[in-house]
């Protein structure tokens, strides 16, 4: 994985969505990603991918919610 300077513009602003809906509301989903910035499923779900490795202690998939979960040892990676 490229470090965070390192990935393109467009994939930036996703991942900093993400970090964004996890640390205001604690919880996030694919749609959330492919409504917002108008991606398909699989671009969403690879952006999600890449920020479980850039911060695999933030999030956790709650499968009876089918969203992604903020943990309690969650620290945002861009402010």
């Amino acid at each position: 994985m490229p470090k965070k300077s390192e990935l393109p513009y467009a994939v930036t602003q996703r991942l900093r969505f993400i970090d964004f809906l996890l640390g205001q509301y604690g919880t996030m989903n694919r749609s959330a990603v492919m409504d917002f910035y108008g991606v398909s499923q699989p671009q969403a779900s690879l952006d999600i991918q890449r920020y479980i490795e850039l911060a695999p202690k933030n999030i956790e998939y709650d499968s009876s919610g089918r969203a992604y979960r903020r943990t309690p040892a969650f620290k945002r990676v861009w402010l």
